[in-house]
């Protein structure tokens, strides 16, 4: 549907709610392909290695465990039964990686080897 409204735009023969329905849709298809493409991330770890990868623009961020300044899991109920993770690793050269259960199949395997590996560097959680 939107590329029929852009197609109408250039070829100068639309109505109204072409304009209207492009103005309305494009922001929102350009924030998706952003968040659920672009920032698609693989993280790996092991061998006391942490490896972040983004496949859609090729770049890969590697860090020894060493290089991890401090770590957090966030954790806020969000219903009767129902509970968002959140976990957050600051490095030494000033990334800040945000995993977020729902998000990343593998959240607790790798909440379970930041424990085993550097359970000292991590940050209390706040209450919430």
């Amino acid at each position: 549907m939107l590329g029929f409204n852009v197609m109408a735009i250039v070829q100068n023969t639309y109505a109204w709610y072409n304009l209207a329905i492009v103005i309305v849709l494009l922001p929102i298809a350009i924030f998706v392909l952003y968040r659920i493409f672009i920032r698609y991330k693989i993280i790996r770890a092991g061998d006391n290695r942490l490896e972040i990868t983004y496949p859609v623009l090729k770049r890969t961020y590697g860090y020894n465990i060493k290089q991890i300044i401090s770590w957090r899991e966030s954790v806020v109920k969000t219903g009767k039964n129902s509970v968002f993770k959140e976990l957050e690793i600051q490095c030494d050269n000033h990334l800040r990686i945000t995993i977020g259960q729902k998000e990343h199949t593998e959240y607790d395997k790798l909440v379970h080897y930041l424990q085993r590996k550097i359970a000292g560097k991590k940050v209390p959680e706040a209450v919430r």
